[in-house]
């Protein structure tokens, strides 16, 4: 289909601040690619730069085959949802659904009323045209800025935040909405989050941004299961971190010590581009769903022995916050659910069984 939106080598700095480092992206018509990372990692700063609110220092930015980084936003021919919606209050849903086409002069006649009719068809709202924005839910609110920024059918649709006043039960309901509409009718949409698992959810791929730097775009499920980095594994989805040093390295092993404890794991866990020589320090990471809980209680072969701190029940989810014995204030997160076996309770003590095909093994050197 062709690419819908590039940035190419964008940069932005105010005074001697940089928000955004040298960037490029390129997202293909028809992908949802959403923007994560904390605050102030530039992900907002890329947002308005693409919507034309800001301009960048240096680089460029493409709509399809037009460069569009001097062009003023409202020329820009770019769809954006607001956190806010931003709604025009005196008018009603119909007239605000419909304003977009008024601006471009497209208001005129039945084929302008046959597309605000199937926007507000696409986001469930016919009944509730002629009702202004105060009459709405927050929702409903949401939906109609939806509907407003697809009408005029632009070839990029920006999201900020869209979700982010709305309650949890809501806001994930919203999201199975917005990616049913959004693989409905095709459109490329550019969606900026703070909440990782919104992101992962959505999302066909997804970019983290940290310290004004695209750190790593991906599925994700290449996010969730090959991060890059230390840093993109923290923030994308729960991990536990173990600090150790290569204890030993044969053949294509590598033995690392964690603690007490030894563990043996490949070259395929190796995330970092540097090998690691024995007694270099490196990080650990494993997720909570990757130890197993074992009913012995002896350690070795890849088994950590702890006890049980915490537990956690959130409905379809249970975790045991767990202490490794012998690792001074050293807790991990256990997932319990779909495990076999009775559930433990606090103070029980656990062997922990490390799956080693899903650990990630980063370098500290």
């Amino acid at each position: 289909m062709g690419e819908a939106l590039a940035l190419r080598h964008v940069q932005k700095r105010y005074g001697q601040v940089w928000a955004v480092h040298d960037t490029c992206i390129k997202i293909e018509a028809g992908e949802f690619v959403s923007i994560v990372g904390p605050s102030g990692s530039g992900k907002t700063s890329l947002l308005t730069m693409i919507a034309g609110f800001k301009a960048p220092t240096a680089g460029s930015i493409h709509v399809g085959d037009e460069d569009v980084t001097r062009v003023a936003p409202n020329h820009r021919n770019i769809g954006i949802v607001f956190q806010k919606y931003a709604l025009f209050p005196h008018m009603t849903v119909r007239e605000n659904v419909e304003f977009p086409l008024r601006m471009r002069h497209l208001a005129k006649g039945g084929a302008a009323r046959q597309r605000v009719d199937t926007m507000l068809d696409l986001v469930q709202l016919q009944a509730f045209r002629d009702r202004y924005p105060h009459e709405l839910s927050g929702g409903q609110q949401q939906r109609v800025a939806v509907a407003r920024a697809l009408v005029f059918d632009p070839p990029v649709i920006l999201m900020d935040e869209p979700l982010g006043a709305l309650d949890k039960k809501l806001r994930e309901n919203m999201q199975i909405e917005i990616k049913q509409i959004q693989e409905r009718i095709g459109a490329t949409v550019i969606y900026v989050t703070h909440d990782q698992e919104e992101a992962l959810t959505m999302s066909d791929r997804v970019a983290v941004m940290h310290g004004g730097r695209l750190e790593q775009i991906g599925t994700p499920r290449e996010l969730y299961s090959r991060p890059a980095s230390a840093f993109i594994a923290d923030f994308v989805g729960t991990i536990n971190f173990l600090d150790g040093h290569v204890e030993d390295v044969s053949g294509a092993d590598l033995r690392v010590a964690i603690g007490r404890h030894l563990i043996t794991l490949q070259p395929a866990n190796l995330v970092s581009a540097r090998y690691p020589s024995r007694g270099s320090p490196v990080r650990i990471g494993v997720r909570p769903e990757h130890l197993r809980v074992q009913s012995g209680r002896e350690e070795g072969g890849g088994s950590l022995l702890a006890t049980v701190e915490t537990l956690i029940f959130a409905g379809a989810s249970r975790t045991a916050i767990v202490h490794v014995a012998g690792l001074t204030e050293q807790y991990l997160r256990v997932a319990l659910t779909g495990q076999d076996g009775p559930v433990p309770l606090r103070g029980d003590r656990l062997s922990l069984q490390v799956e080693p095909q899903s650990v990630l093994l980063y370098s500290q050197s």
